[in-house]
């Protein structure tokens, strides 16, 4: 069997590099219509809530099964803990489980090596605190102020060849307060970032749809 010329060779890397262009781009932009998609459900009020009881350790077993492919980086440890004891939550799980696979896979795509750890722990006023934290790359100040708005896009190096839509953190945010809660982030550039999303532990009957 003779082998390829390099004339073929550099013809199907030319092939395989086009394709894998046309593959990510229409993932990106697959990402965006979703995320507009959502956004503008929630402005218009179409979005439903729907609760229903669930653990800690079911929601981060369904996302650790899911999220195990995105981990192409040897050098990144994704890691799941609850701390102390959380009794079931009443909330609206697929929409938790939306804004923290959102949180994780911005963490994977940031971080160059080390961490991305996902905890659970009671907060005040019977709720519970969701963080995801990295040892990425870290947020400036003054982007920490805009991050959650919607088109923004932090200017850097992995940001321009990572291509986000912008719309992912704003959705988390709408998220957030249909579950009754909120979300937050600390930051140091340079050390690492931990997004938090904080919701009641049952969320309040005027948050669900009674239809």
């Amino acid at each position: 069997m003779g082998g390829h010329s390099a004339g073929e060779v550099a013809a199907r890397l030319a092939v395989d590099t086009v394709a894998g262009f046309i593959r990510r781009s229409a993932e990106s932009l697959l990402e965006m219509v979703n995320d507009l998609l959502d956004l503008a459900k929630i402005e218009a009020g179409k979005v439903d809530v729907r609760p229903s009881d669930f653990t800690v350790d079911g929601i981060f077993g369904a996302l650790r099964g899911m999220l195990r492919p995105l981990i192409t980086n040897r050098n990144i440890a994704l890691t799941f803990e609850q701390v102390g004891e959380i009794p079931r939550l009443f909330s609206d799980e697929t929409k938790l489980s939306q804004i923290l696979r959102n949180f994780i896979s911005n963490a994977l795509k940031f971080t160059l090596a080390g961490e991305v750890a996902v905890t659970a722990e009671l907060g005040m006023h019977d709720t519970v605190i969701f963080a995801v934290r990295d040892t990425g790359l870290g947020i400036s100040p003054k982007d920490q102020l805009v991050i959650f708005e919607e088109f923004t896009q932090i200017d850097s190096e992995l940001q321009r060849k990572t291509k986000g839509t912008g719309l992912g953190l704003p959705l988390t945010r709408k998220l957030a307060e249909l579950l009754g809660g909120e979300v937050a982030m600390q930051s140091t550039p340079g050390i690492g970032s931990t997004f938090f999303v904080i919701i009641p532990l049952a969320i309040a009957l005027e948050n669900v749809d009674e239809t």
